[in-house]
């Protein structure tokens, strides 16, 4: 992955790109605490097939921090700006984590623009669930704080320790991904950027439950099999209130599934964008 930065509405970006003119366009976006190199494993093969664009979202990875981007209607808006940006009419979207309530509030706003989406692992509608540090993050203004009481240095440091623990059981990211995922946290502006996108949950997240009622957008909603930091549940609400998507499980994976278990959701992921490609009326079920 060729890492590059370009200006959008005045943040510096990093990107990385395999553009195809003629082939599916295709966007990913970071999770969190982690960074675009999570993909690393899958893209060779997306630059085989597709029109490729990968992006650090605000606040995550190599992009600047911006206090201005920090809900998750926030980073809607500022997903159509990169959509625009990079001349991507009518792409495939894959972004779990932090990408599902995310790509949620920007479907519900642009019906048409997204011709699917891959998402999960995330709490995105209704009330979350999921242990008590999630749940912590997402409910409590005391943990919150907790969080970035001790400064980037620190506070990001045991933030990414404790998502590193959590989020994989059957691989390890390589070093140099788990520094750049450590560097996106360290600058105190980012990691308030990462815990104000959790604390604008329960604001959007009720919205959410309703919104979804009217995506007709294909979704596949996926989740690690021993995810013990969002709860499955999570994720088996959306699926039964989309209109028109599918769900399964990544077998013993853990919170990060897609990279943790990264042959089993390229494959999926694969299969899934290939149908919806094949039926010109965009129903997957």
């Amino acid at each position: 992955m060729n890492l590059k930065f370009c200006t959008i509405d005045g943040l510096q970006i990093r990107y990385a790109t395999a553009r195809n003119s003629g082939k599916p366009q295709v966007v990913l976006t970071s999770p969190q605490p982690m960074s675009i190199l999570t993909y690393e494993a899958w893209w060779d093969r997306l630059a085989e097939k597709f029109d490729v664009v990968a992006v650090d979202l605000p606040n995550h990875g190599g992009s600047d921090a911006a206090r201005h981007v920090t809900t998750v209607s926030q980073h809607a808006d500022f997903f159509g700006k990169i959509l625009d940006h990079f001349d991507l009419g009518h792409p495939h979207f894959i972004g779990p984590d932090i990408g599902t309530p995310m790509a949620l509030r920007y479907m519900a706003a642009s019906p048409r623009r997204l011709k699917s989406a891959t998402v999960g692992d995330a709490g995105c509608v209704g009330v979350v669930e999921g242990a008590w540090l999630f749940r912590g993050l997402v409910y409590s203004r005391i943990i919150q704080l907790a969080t970035l009481s001790a400064g980037g240095a620190i506070g990001g440091r045991i933030y990414c320790a404790a998502a590193n623990a959590i989020g994989y059981r059957l691989s390890r990211p390589t070093a140099a991904a788990k520094a750049d995922y450590l560097a996106g946290s360290l600058k105190f502006a980012k990691l308030r950027g990462q815990v104000g996108y959790l604390a604008s949950y329960p604001n959007e997240t009720p919205q959410l439950q309703d919104a979804a009622l009217k995506i007709e957008t294909p979704v596949q909603v996926l989740h690690g099999e021993f995810d013990t930091f969002v709860s499955v549940f999570n994720s088996r609400r959306l699926d039964d209130l989309l209109p028109n998507s599918r769900f399964a499980i990544i077998e013993g994976a853990a919170h990060y599934a897609w990279e943790d278990a990264a042959e089993d959701y390229l494959a999926r992921v694969l299969t899934f964008i290939a149908e919806v490609e094949s039926n010109n009326k965009e129903v997957i079920q």
